[in-house]
């Protein structure tokens, strides 16, 4: 189409305030690309506004003028093109898509929490992806893993029927894992649990202040709509989600109201056992409004977003029906000890990088130029950061197998802890 369509809610990259002060007295550079970000869908397709370049440049890192990142050269530019944002310090020089996903020092980065099911953003993504298409659906992010794709899924959209909710759900895989299959989608919904790698609360290098108390089960989150009241409603960093006009409470709650979570009150095997079986699940186009939030995208795309008849994951769809056609006997057997969760629409909330951010986990010719990782955030959920380039300081200059090794050997698990971002900088010249 070539109707122009307002831009998503999304804040301008910007640089946050200080939390933290690094060890010794030391103080913070921020720099921050000279162009605003603003994710938009312009033309049919998503990208900057008419008439920005939005496109990061390999020398993002080379004029920084407090650790002289780069010097003359660049480091390693595995996903130049990318969308320009905000540059990550983080410790021991790790910059760009090495950016830490935790620590104590420094710069850290974390999931987008626009990505998170009913944001603004996402709504607005929803809304003009049915004006272009047609396609009435919800969209999201999360975890998935399939063996039968070379690269687990990571990066590909799959198109989920889940039981009792009212619309197909299109959802991004940004993370992949030991604990997901084929025929489970974990996806990311207002305080739908941290699981392992939580660094949504609980410490002052968190996302949210406060404790985890109100965050209800590790796996799982909040067990009823009148809980997420009791959530923090936005991040220590609050401006951008205030701007973008989310937050927590209202994510947590909006999750319930479309039921894409269930409860365990009163149930018999209690609290957060319980989640929507999925009756479909199958590979689809990713729309270039969802892409626009995350910013990665597969070259091997099936050209339809909705698959035909026989193209769906292996086990479905699953035929629920009831009286005379009694159906598949499958259905999510969380509740049931032992069981797994096959066949599961699961939640998860935990802020953390995502797999799909690091270089190691993706195979550059199954990957888009400009697009083959996921841009994540920092502390704010809603400031993107360059990731461009994995750049070295000058003093250093450790060989690139040197710096493989050590991010290899700090990054494997299948998603690492997660932080950024906490300090007064200018803009690049």
């Amino acid at each position: 189409m070539s109707a122009r369509h307002p831009p998503l809610p999304l804040s301008r990259p910007r640089v946050p305030r200080v939390l933290i002060a690094l060890a010794m007295g030391m103080s913070l550079s921020l720099t921050v690309s000279s162009t605003p970000l603003h994710l938009g869908i312009a033309g049919g397709h998503a990208g900057a506004d008419a008439g920005d370049d939005d496109t990061a440049t390999c020398d993002f890192y080379t004029n920084d003028t407090v650790q002289n990142n780069c010097g003359d050269e660049c480091g390693s530019c595995f996903n130049a093109g990318s969308r320009k944002g905000v540059m990550c310090n983080g410790a021991g020089s790790q910059t760009g898509y090495y950016c830490p996903a935790d620590g104590d020092q420094g710069d850290i980065t974390f999931a987008c929490m626009d990505w998170t099911f009913g944001s603004s953003a996402m709504r607005a993504a929803e809304a003009s992806f049915m004006a272009q298409s047609g396609e009435d659906v919800f969209f999201g992010v999360g975890t998935f893993g399939t063996a039968d794709d070379e690269q687990n899924g990571l990066g590909a959209c799959y198109r989920l029927t889940a039981e009792g909710v009212t619309k197909d759900i299109i959802a991004q895989s940004i993370n992949t894992g030991h604990d997901v299959a084929g025929n489970q989608f974990d996806l990311q919904i207002g305080a739908g649990g941290a699981g392992a790698f939580n660094t949504c609360a609980g410490s002052g290098m968190s996302m949210y202040g406060g404790s985890t108390d109100v965050w209800g089960c590790q796996y799982g989150g909040v067990d009823n709509k009148t809980a997420c009241k009791d959530l923090p409603e936005y991040p220590q960093e609050p401006s951008p989600m205030e701007e973008a006009g989310d937050s927590l409470v209202a994510l947590c709650e909006y999750s319930w109201d479309n039921n894409v979570r269930l409860s365990g009150a009163g149930m018999d095997a209690g609290l957060c056992q319980y989640n929507p079986t999925l009756l479909n699940v199958a590979r689809v186009q990713c729309p270039s409004e969802l892409v626009a939030m995350t910013w990665m995208q597969r070259s091997d795309e099936p050209d339809y977003f909705k698959a035909p008849e026989g193209m769906s994951m292996k086990g479905f769809p699953v035929n629920r029906g009831a009286g005379d056609d009694a159906g598949d006997d499958v259905e999510c057997k969380s509740y049931v000890n032992g069981a797994g969760s096959a066949y599961c629409l699961t939640r998860m909330m935990d802020c953390r990088k995502p797999s799909g951010a690091f270089k190691d986990n993706v195979k550059d010719s199954l990957m888009v130029e400009g697009k083959k990782l996921v841009q994540t955030c920092t502390s704010d959920g809603y400031t993107r950061i360059d990731d461009s380039v994995a750049a070295r300081t000058a003093t250093a200059k450790p060989s690139q197998r040197a710096r493989d090794t050590t991010h290899d050997a700090l990054h494997t698990a299948h998603r690492a802890p997660r932080k950024l971002l906490q300090t007064t900088g200018a803009a690049q010249a």
